[in-house]
């Protein structure tokens, strides 16, 4: 059967803050079942026997140091859930405690044990301490009575010697009194009713003290196996905690890892990309170059062959004077290979060519015509303008 999950404010219900020692949580639990108790409360009906089961509730818990421990792990979220926001609905089922909370709560609860156990181990060894010298005193009055009887027996065994005897005719031996007799003889009874008295004190003493230092080591025993369970759970919160972080950071790094290689298939694919669009552009450009030069060899190839057959059928040599005229639509020029939208033609010889050749036949034909002369300034050229 799962225990019955806890959903009440102990700490409210004493009237106690969380850190309170056993002493107070007692004072607190008796004053309030005193005021709370239905046989003492003015209001004799149900809520005051509810609130007094909360009570008993309450005390148990606490008082227990194994309940309360385990109490204090799940305080904070209760505590949480029963002090909401002021816009906040509320809420039937906190989430649990985190690990962190968890340890803080666990080391609150060392420290504050720590605390309470130095007070408790003063008080172990002040009582300790008192009994030791006790004991001690009253070995000290045994050990003086001892000697007091030591030292009349010798006394006694003095006066019955040989040689007390033997000196006895010399010297006059003193008669004690019935009285001096008697009062000797209660005075040893009551040394050795004193020395009875303060040995069994002793003894007594003795096994308080063995009780105390039994009671001092259990005290230690437990709190030291307190220590330790929760070092073991902090320790365990701590692996939790280690082995969270882990996993995040696995997660963050396999995350981080699948974005590089997100980003490197993209730069891939885009340089992939930016060498086909090259590449699709140098064989647009190879395209586009062979066919002007086979458009060049075409052209230069048609006009040689109307060039060749114009000269065949002219008995005289052209000069290529006179007015060339413009033949429209685009057209290659036989000499340079060039795309023009016209080509001049020849009156003559009826060659074609674009302006830039016709104009280098021509000056060719000067020149060899005038001689370089047509081309040469005067000397008063410059000066007259």
């Amino acid at each position: 059967m799962a225990p019955t999950e806890v959903t009440e404010d102990y700490y409210l219900v004493l009237e106690v803050d969380q850190g309170a020692t056993p002493e107070v949580i007692v004072a607190s639990y008796r004053r309030l079942a005193l005021k709370r108790h239905p046989d003492r409360s003015t209001k004799h009906n149900a809520t005051a026997e509810f609130q007094l089961s909360q009570l008993q509730q309450a005390y148990e818990t606490l008082s227990d140091p194994s309940r309360r421990r385990t109490y204090d792990l799940t305080y904070a979220s209760i505590r949480h859930a029963q002090t909401p926001g002021p816009h906040s609905a509320p809420n039937t089922k906190s989430d649990p405690p985190s690990e962190a909370s968890q340890i803080n709560v666990l080391q609150r609860l060392k420290h504050e044990r720590n605390q309470r156990w130095q007070v408790r181990k003063k008080t172990f060894e002040s009582t300790i301490c008192q009994l030791q010298s006790i004991i001690r005193r009253l070995e000290h009055e045994i050990k003086n009575l001892d000697s007091i009887a030591a030292a009349e027996a010798a006394t006694e065994a003095s006066k019955n010697s040989w040689a007390t005897w033997l000196l006895s005719p010399l010297y006059k031996k003193i008669e004690e009194s019935e009285e001096e007799i008697s009062r000797k003889d209660r005075a040893r009874q009551e040394r050795r009713i004193e020395k009875d008295m303060k040995e069994r004190r002793r003894d007594s003493k003795r096994i308080e003290l063995t009780k105390e230092r039994s009671l001092l080591a259990a005290a230690q025993k437990e709190v030291d196996d307190a220590d330790m369970w929760d070092d073991q759970k902090i320790e365990a919160l701590w692996s939790m905690v280690l082995v969270r972080k882990a996993a995040e950071m696995a997660e963050k790094q396999r995350a981080e890892r699948e974005r590089m290689d997100k980003v490197r298939q993209q730069e891939r694919e885009h340089w992939q990309k930016v060498a086909r669009e090259r590449a699709e552009e140098r064989k647009r450009q190879e395209e586009q170059t062979r066919g002007r030069q086979q458009r060049s060899t075409q052209g230069t190839q048609f006009y040689a062959s109307q060039g060749s057959a114009r000269a065949n059928n002219s008995s005289v040599r052209c000069e290529h004077d006179g007015w060339w005229s413009k033949v429209h639509g685009r057209r290659i020029c036989p000499d340079c290979g060039d795309s023009w939208t016209y080509l001049l033609e020849c009156p003559g010889c009826r060659k074609h060519a674009c302006p830039k050749c016709q104009a280098a036949i021509r000056r060719s034909r000067n020149a060899r015509r005038y001689g370089h002369r047509a081309r040469n300034r005067s000397p008063d050229y410059d000066s007259f303008y």
